[in-house]
């Protein structure tokens, strides 16, 4: 009973919480990212750095990805 009230949630609230959970998950992630660059970057060459930045640019949209189809799904 309870999860068909959570399931039909408004759009426009889904909307609000994506919103407020994305740039969250961003600021979580680049404090990670800045803190495992700290670690990491000073032993390596410039490909390496450049390497380690393009996988992290890219890696903080897999667990955006199910939070957007959320908000996009109808109730």
């Amino acid at each position: 009973m309870y999860i068909g009230i959570i399931m039909k949630i408004n759009n426009r609230i889904k909307k609000l919480i994506g919103t407020i959970v994305i740039p969250l998950w961003l600021i979580l992630f680049i404090g990670i990212v800045a803190i495992v660059a700290e670690i990491l970057l000073p032993g390596l060459n410039g490909l390496m750095v450049f390497f380690f930045y393009l996988i992290a640019g890219l890696i903080w949209i897999i667990p955006i990805l199910p939070i957007i189809s959320w908000m996009q799904r109808e109730n």
